[in-house]
């Protein structure tokens, strides 16, 4: 909420009384300035929701204080009054910043009704302001945002590896967010002092990558003409992460298991033993017990990294996080922010949603800074989506689809009915289960159930007739 507090600024001591007067009667707190120097200080000491400002004042002129005001003060609202009034002037106090301009002499109603009128906008403007970041810390954690159930118990998961340093294996499609998962990890922990190291192990064949890992010293190999510390020595004290780990070679494999268990290695071309302490992070895409039955990777190094495993769902199963997605995408790029994008139309909205995303939140982030780079006005209106077959939709993605030719409204609705209808069905009717899964209150679920025709006791038959036919 603002601060209800008025500050009047009037060389004329009886317009000043007046305005003190009227403000204190409608319960505004009210401070009063004689001149421009005596208003600069009462604004840098205290917060005002308005400012009335005299056209003609000691010290500067009312136009130069407003325009002022407006650059040091930006959520601080200006009514103009003056004994002067003309259209030039009146034009001038608006380009100048000014919410309202009101001339002498002046109705108690009209004062009191543009005061009134602006300090509601101004509450609205705080009040939405308020919800979006309530918005924003209810479903965002360490820079990943979601309204996934999954996603929040990867995020409950992660809060409660911070006092530990078991060892993580991230596994999810390309894109997914493994990497971010793993810094949040990082972060949230106790070693977030340390260094966050990240090596890609398909980047390098075998050779570079003993060489990458481990380090080297001067004259190990031809054209090492200096010692090299490597990822795993200088992540000591931090966090190693291993992305793509199902590629590193089976030899491989064998020494990064030495290195898991006894926490010690030797540089390439070394005769000595460096000690090492860091958390180990790894990521794949593949699925590492098929690879294990096939001989694709060594049993004991599964199981070492295979501690603690986080299964990153893909985003065609959380279509729901895409508008907060984009919100985070547009929020943080530098030329949305320069050009002053905030925000993508319900048809660009709902072409983003109807698509399956092969290549995850790296994709729907490629196709979001191509539509940046084509939007001139502060609104993204076309996506330009891959053509139809490059990603090829799921048979689910398909059939919703189709529902985008309802206006925005309804299909909110009939998407919200389906939704809790799906919940109450897993649930076999009961209610707080289904509202926990939804993260809504029971009050609530009943509310939305009574709105959508649903009823309890029908998901509840449901359950009676599964039973019986299982007996």
């Amino acid at each position: 909420m603002i601060m209800q507090r008025i500050l009047v600024i009037d060389d004329d001591p009886l317009i000043r009384r007046q305005l003190e007067e009227l403000f204190t009667e409608r319960k505004y707190t009210v401070d009063t300035a004689n001149d421009a120097e005596e208003a600069r200080s009462l604004l840098e000491e205290s917060e005002y929701a308005l400012a009335v400002v005299d056209l003609k004042i000691p010290g500067t002129d009312g136009l130069s204080l407003t325009k002022e005001v407006r650059e040091r003060w930006p959520d601080l609202d200006v009514i103009i009054v003056t004994g002067y009034a003309s259209i030039k002037g009146a034009v001038d106090a608006i380009r100048y910043g000014a919410a309202d301009y009101i001339t002498k002499p002046f109705q108690r109603e009209e004062i009191l009704l543009a005061t009134e009128k602006i300090l509601e906008k101004r509450s609205l403007i705080d009040e939405i302001t308020y919800l979006r970041s309530q918005l924003s810390d209810r479903y965002s954690f360490a820079n990943m945002v979601s309204r996934n159930r999954a996603m929040h118990e990867i995020f409950g998961t992660i809060e409660s590896l911070a006092d530990n340093d078991v060892t993580v294996l991230l596994q999810g499609d390309s894109g997914t967010g493994k990497e971010l998962c793993a810094r949040a990890i990082h972060f949230q922990g106790r070693r977030k002092g340390g260094r966050f190291v990240a090596i890609n192990c398909a980047a390098f064949p075998d050779t570079l990558l003993e060489a990458e890992l481990f380090g080297y010293e001067r004259g190990a190999f031809t054209g090492a003409v200096h010692d090299r510390v490597g990822k795993i020595e200088l992540s000591s004290g931090g966090t190693l992460f291993l992305d793509e780990v199902e590629s590193i070679s089976l030899p491989m494999q064998l020494k990064l298991l030495r290195v898991l268990e006894q926490r010690e290695i030797e540089k390439l071309g070394g005769n000595r033993l460096v000690k090492v302490n860091m958390r180990v992070i790894a990521a794949t895409n593949r699925n590492l017990e098929e690879m294990v039955s096939r001989g694709e990777m060594r049993e004991d190094f599964f199981y070492r990294i295979n501690v603690v495993p986080i299964q990153i769902p893909p985003l065609r199963d959380r279509i729901e996080d895409i508008p907060l997605l984009v919100n985070e995408m547009l929020k943080n790029n530098p030329m949305a922010r320069e050009r002053n994008i905030t925000r993508v139309s319900n048809k660009a909205l709902q072409a983003l949603m109807s698509y399956s995303w092969g290549g995850n939140v790296r994709e729907l982030g490629n196709v979001l800074e191509r539509a940046i780079l084509r939007t001139s006005g502060p609104i993204i209106k076309e996506v330009g989506l891959p053509a139809a077959g490059t990603s090829p939709p799921s048979a689910s993605t398909s059939t919703r689809s189709r529902d985008y030719e309802l206006p925005l409204k309804e299909f909110i609705k009939k998407a919200e009915r389906e939704y809790v209808t799906a919940l109450l069905r897993r649930n076999r009717g009961g209610i707080s289960a289904t509202a926990q899964h939804a993260m809504i209150d029971a009050a609530t679920l009943h509310r939305k159930m009574k709105a959508h025709g649903l009823k309890r006791d029908d998901f509840r038959e449901a359950r009676r007739e599964s039973s019986r036919a299982q007996g």
